[in-house]
């Protein structure tokens, strides 16, 4: 059975963006069959630092329950994938403070994304065929901050790109030195967002990022390119 592999590494955009202050280490697995069903499956850590700042914006945030900022976050989005009709099998698991992982199965990755808030009309993502396009820029940022709530809420909004638009990167990271600590910057700037592509069928054609092997495409770009987004993030790949 011909499958297609997508290796998210540091940042589904969907969880990777409720991490953008500190380093974390993201991974998802995103399978295509040639049937109706298709495979996503994924884990994730984050630093110590990142949850001593979640901490420290919890006092600040009516607390509903005894779930911490980050769990709350995650049973949201376990919610929104099951609210989705393309979604069904959704389990996710604490392992500990720090790590988490889930799987679901899906049928539709772009009608997924517009369920997730992006909006029918949605640009950020495209499947067609035998191609797979990613595009992210200031003109459909707003049909990601749906899909992902911390970026709207107002006790994190700051540190996105609508607030910090025309912001040089030292200038960002200085204004993170003074909000985060000393820890900030060096955090922001070891973190990366990796996407690896697996086809089934040889890649023909690519934009951005490298071929690894005749059916494996990389796509990378440092954390801080998303959270100033001074240019467009895009990428594409082809195959047989």
């Amino acid at each position: 059975m011909n499958r297609t592999k997508l290796h998210l590494l540091g940042a589904s955009l969907i969880l990777v963006a409720l991490l953008f202050t500190t380093s974390c280490t993201v991974t998802e697995r995103i399978s295509f069959s040639n049937t109706s069903s298709h495979v996503s499956a994924f884990d994730f850590t984050v630093e110590d630092f990142f949850l001593a700042v979640l901490q420290d914006f919890s006092e600040f945030i009516p607390q509903e329950g005894e779930d911490s900022l980050m769990d709350k976050a995650i049973k949201d989005f376990e919610r929104a994938l099951n609210y989705s009709y393309t979604t069904r099998d959704v389990a996710f698991t604490k392992l500990n403070d720090n790590a988490y992982e889930g799987t679901f199965i899906f049928t539709n990755l772009m009608q997924l994304i517009s369920d997730l808030g992006a909006g029918a009309n949605q640009s950020l993502l495209k499947v067609e065929g035998k191609s797979l396009t990613f595009s992210l820029s200031m003109d459909n940022y707003s049909q990601l901050v749906p899909v992902i709530p911390f970026l709207a809420d107002e006790n994190f909004e700051a540190f996105g790109p609508v607030y910090n638009q025309g912001l040089s990167e030292a200038d960002y990271l200085e204004m993170i030195s003074f909000m985060l600590g000393e820890e900030g910057p060096p955090a922001i700037e070891q973190s990366f967002i990796t996407l690896r592509i697996e086809t089934p069928g040889p890649i023909t054609t690519f934009t951005g990022g490298k071929k690894i092997s005749d059916q494996v495409y990389e796509f990378s770009f440092p954390l801080i390119d998303f959270l100033l987004l001074a240019k467009p993030i895009t990428f594409s790949v082809q195959w047989q």
